[in-house]
């Protein structure tokens, strides 16, 4: 039998960080721990999940080394709403009646697993040559996002010499949102300018909280690649979203 077992609102990030883009996914088990990757619909978003067996409090790995398993997440994520941080999440991979189990406090929940066949196949992880890289506190990057989310739909994240930007304009007004090197953790100095959709970085943003971590890796109109080290560090959540070519 697998088993695995988290902290509740370890659980509820990765849950709700995967429903950000697609309500049901593909789950690999292995040695090394949980691993989730899956795109959207539209094919504008990538999310590539990892919780490590070190930050689990329980982990019995399957007897093979490895394990594919279809979930509906929207339903789990639906089942992990009163999960609190203290709370520990226990989940269990019943094969004989195809179903996982899941225990939070004294309610436990069963739930039919899903054909992985069924599930569309996860693309490759793209390799991608982006030469800025930014690194900031999470909750600063999630409030720019919010900010600028209210004159325009789209947002245009860029670096140079001097800092971090994320700027958009509207019909009437614009915004624009500056981070210098001293106010980053940290900051490699390089040129990069690319335009984002405002609604996709508001959903991926929703995962994160206090004390999160935001890498940001930029070229010229180029996806973005975001790493979000979320739950006290003890899962990795990396997006990567396509840019909207400007016309000229």
């Amino acid at each position: 039998m697998v088993v695995w077992s988290v902290r509740g609102d370890v659980a509820k990030t990765l849950v709700k960080a995967v429903t950000r883009l697609v309500s049901e996914a593909r789950v690999h088990v292995n040695d090394e721990g949980i691993h989730v990757r899956a795109v959207d619909p539209a094919n504008v978003a990538m999310v590539i999940v990892n919780l490590p067996r070190e930050s689990c409090e329980g982990f019995a790995p399957p007897e093979n080394g490895n394990l594919t398993i279809g979930l509906d997440f929207a339903r789990v994520e639906d089942y992990l709403k009163s999960a609190k941080k203290k709370d520990t999440a226990i989940f269990r991979v019943v094969h004989d009646e195809n179903k996982l189990a899941i225990k939070v406090g004294n309610i436990e929940y069963s739930l039919s697993l899903i054909d992985p066949s069924s599930i569309r196949i996860e693309p490759g992880i793209p390799e991608l040559e982006l030469p800025a890289k930014v690194v900031l506190d999470g909750k600063q990057f999630k409030d720019a996002i919010n900010t600028v989310d209210k004159v325009g739909d789209h947002v245009t994240l860029m670096t140079d010499e001097n800092g971090f930007y994320m700027y958009t304009q509207g019909d009437v007004d614009s915004i624009k949102f500056h981070m210098g090197e001293m106010e980053l953790i940290e900051f490699n100095k390089e040129k990069a300018k690319s335009m984002f959709s405002l609604e996709y970085l508001k959903e991926l943003t929703k995962i994160l909280g206090p004390g999160d971590i935001v890498t940001v890796k930029l070229g010229d109109n180029y996806p973005v690649w975001l790493t979000f080290d979320v739950a006290d560090g003890m899962l990795k959540v990396e997006y990567i979203l396509a840019p909207r070519i400007e016309e000229t």
